[in-house]
């Protein structure tokens, strides 16, 4: 009887140091993989340098057009950029130049209109000491209409986006200071920040019931942690017989929504391996504990999130 193998995370590794560079092609529709060469969005091309473990990493558009161009460390299971990223519109407009170090943006990173016309400029720190502190230090803001509205990092932030959640608030030397207020089609909230760290918050429902609380933002959580999650799969997945049969190796990409109450909804596949592997893990993902969901200014959200599970039988 074969041994089946349920595993989360792999590596790929070029087999002859000898070999010539090798090179990756992926083409990609709404964000997923696709095996369609004549319509996708943009297609990815990875390269080996002469640098172990360091990839060079281009995108481009139908045309041709550039889309992306960057180095990374890894591309599996998620890529992981290293150093300067540049994007592109379909335009070949330069729309942002940033900084990246094991995946994180650091440095001076600037963001530009589609026209070309620079946007914004932004500091990012490492993390330090103080994890509470905004990592993000906004050093310039440029409206649409060319007006300046943050100058050396100070300056009154005033926005209402496509949702209609509109916010107000004082930068200080690149940081959020003082009191925000923000409201929303569900609430009204007033926020309290001492040089870009968050103190206090306070929502206020439509029906006027406030809620309290300590953090801006939080994520949805598996209880336990993910690791805990992944032991969950790998526990009550089974690998369906056909698939066994026809010995299926590979990762499944998939994105769920985490609900305000908990639940796992909204299953999206980014590839397929079929034989009844989509089916099963939608089975698995339904029958999930719920989550704790996440939050913004204290109020439970519905929060997107993307896993990978590696299929493997020997």
């Amino acid at each position: 009887m074969k041994k089946i193998i349920l595993t989360f995370f792999t590596i790929t590794l070029f087999l002859s140091a000898y070999a010539q560079k090798r090179t990756m092609v992926t083409y990609f529709k709404k964000g997923m993989i696709t095996e369609n060469k004549n319509n996708y969005d943009y297609r990815r091309v990875i390269e080996e340098t002469d640098t172990p473990s360091i990839y060079r990493l281009y995108e481009f558009y139908p045309d041709n057009k550039e889309k992306t161009l960057a180095t990374i460390s890894k591309f599996e299971p998620n890529v992981v950029y290293e150093g300067i990223f540049q994007g592109y519109n379909k335009q070949g407009i330069l729309t942002s130049t940033v900084n990246f170090k094991k995946g994180v943006l650091v440095g001076e990173c600037s963001y530009y209109y589609d026209n070309g016309k620079l946007e914004n400029v932004f500091q990012y720190n490492e993390q330090g000491n103080n994890p509470g502190k905004q990592q993000r230090k906004w050093v310039t803001g440029i409206d649409s209409l060319g007006n300046q509205f943050i100058k050396d990092g100070n300056g009154l932030y005033k926005k209402t986006d496509k949702s209609g959640l509109t916010e107000e608030g004082n930068y200080l030397n690149g940081y959020k200071d003082g009191i925000w207020k923000g409201a929303s089609k569900i609430a009204s909230y007033e926020e309290v920040y001492e040089n870009g760290i968050f103190k206090s918050g306070t929502s206020t429902l439509a029906d006027g019931k406030q809620i309290q609380y300590d953090k801006m933002e939080q994520q949805p959580e598996f209880k336990g942690g993910m690791p805990e999650f992944y032991k969950y799969l790998a526990r009550n997945y089974r690998f369906p017989a056909e698939a066994q049969r026809n010995q299926v190796n590979g990762k499944l990409y998939i994105s769920f929504v985490v609900e305000k109450d908990g639940r796992l909804t909204d299953y999206e596949f980014k590839n397929s391996l079929g034989y009844g592997t989509q089916e099963e893990a939608v089975r698995v993902l339904n029958e999930c504990p719920k989550w704790i969901p996440g939050n913004q200014h204290g109020i439970p959200v519905r929060v997107k999130y993307n896993i990978n599970i590696n299929l493997a039988q020997r």
